[in-house]
């Protein structure tokens, strides 16, 4: 076996220095992502973030819980449509949605994970496919008044542009032709560093151990006094919530939402980015939003003459590309990327 290029000691003088290189670097992708990039890539940096955020969601249940739950595409749609519905239909602003969207996401949480918790493994995986797969239908149901809320199969659009303030054009991108997608861009960086410093938090935090230690050893947990059922279901419940909020920085993103975007697809690529990035680690699901977004759109602009046939992006054979690359990427790096 090869060894190691550098062995850093853990929290060492040279981690730390390490540390500040490896920030060094995120702060200046940071800052030129809105000044190189053209409007339609920040856009999709920002869908990546986005992405990025609702893997960190399924990560709180499936890599810090040890559950398997697939179904976050539909708190995803419901933090979604519940702002476009405030915001269009209510003329609420996007952060007096925010708590909203976070109250309604932990209850539907709350709702979902009692009964969906009693049952373990593929039983767990079952039944939370179920919700991803049927929340695409429910948001067209005409009784309730649900689909004159959502848009029905149409969507829901939403007018009100997120326009920057005087006070805020210094900021990188934000003074030019890259305004309304930079300034958007910015609004979604804040909000992804606030979730990342509340869940780095929350799991160093008591409740946050003990779901360490559910994952870790669930009967050994239970004898140490950790009250399973609450704990599960509480985590399953934030988890939902940040799902939601998720959903609603979709919308300020996009300002259109539909039922077609929070499909099982979308929770199957949730999980790939959750494999991919690594499972367990908060950085794991930056980098997941990253692969998910970028990777499955440079697959699609690859070609590769095989002969009588070309293997490219427009081809039937499109997903092959991008489905080679993750098998390539379970043999290499099992754990993730990170």
């Amino acid at each position: 076996m090869s060894e190691a290029l550098v062995v850093v000691a853990k929290n060492s003088a040279e981690h730390k220095r390490w540390n500040y290189v490896v920030y060094a670097y995120a702060l200046g992708f940071l800052l030129l992502t809105p000044l190189v990039l053209e409007p339609f890539e920040i856009g999709k940096m920002n869908r990546a973030l986005i992405m990025s955020v609702a893997i960190l969601a399924v990560n709180l249940v499936v890599g810090f819980n040890g559950m398997l739950a697939l179904g976050h595409s539909a708190f995803m749609g419901i933090g979604a449509f519940v702002t476009a519905s405030m915001v269009q239909d209510e003329n609420w602003d996007y952060w007096q949605v925010l708590p909203v969207v976070l109250i309604v996401g932990f209850l539907m949480g709350i709702i979902i994970g009692l009964p969906a918790l009693r049952v373990k493994g593929l039983y767990l995986a079952l039944t939370t496919i179920a919700q991803a797969a049927v929340f695409p239908t429910l948001v067209n149901i005409d009784e309730l008044g649900i689909a004159k809320r959502t848009g029905g199969p149409n969507g829901k659009g939403v007018s009100e542009e997120v326009i920057a303030p005087s006070y805020w054009e210094w900021l990188p991108g934000v003074d030019g032709a890259r305004g309304g997608s930079a300034y958007r861009y910015w609004i979604i960086i804040l909000m992804l560093g606030i979730i990342l410093l509340l869940v780095t938090n929350y799991l160093r935090s008591r409740p946050g151990r003990a779901v360490l230690a559910i994952r870790d050893n669930e009967a050994g947990a239970a004898v140490y006094g950790v009250n399973l059922p609450i704990v599960k279901t509480m985590n399953f419940a934030i988890s939902a919530a940040l799902g939601s909020v998720a959903g609603l920085m979709w919308c300020l993103d996009k300002a259109f939402v539909a039922g077609q975007d929070f499909t099982f697809l979308l929770a199957i690529d949730l999980i790939i980015g959750l494999v991919l990035g690594g499972v367990g680690a908060i950085q794991g699901s930056l980098v997941g939003g990253l692969f998910v977004v970028w990777v499955n759109d440079l697959t699609k602009r690859i070609s590769v003459p095989l002969g009588l046939y070309t293997l490219n992006g427009d081809g039937p054979l499109a997903k092959a590309i991008f489905g080679l690359i993750l098998i390539l990427f379970t043999f290499f790096a099992p754990g993730g990327i990170v």
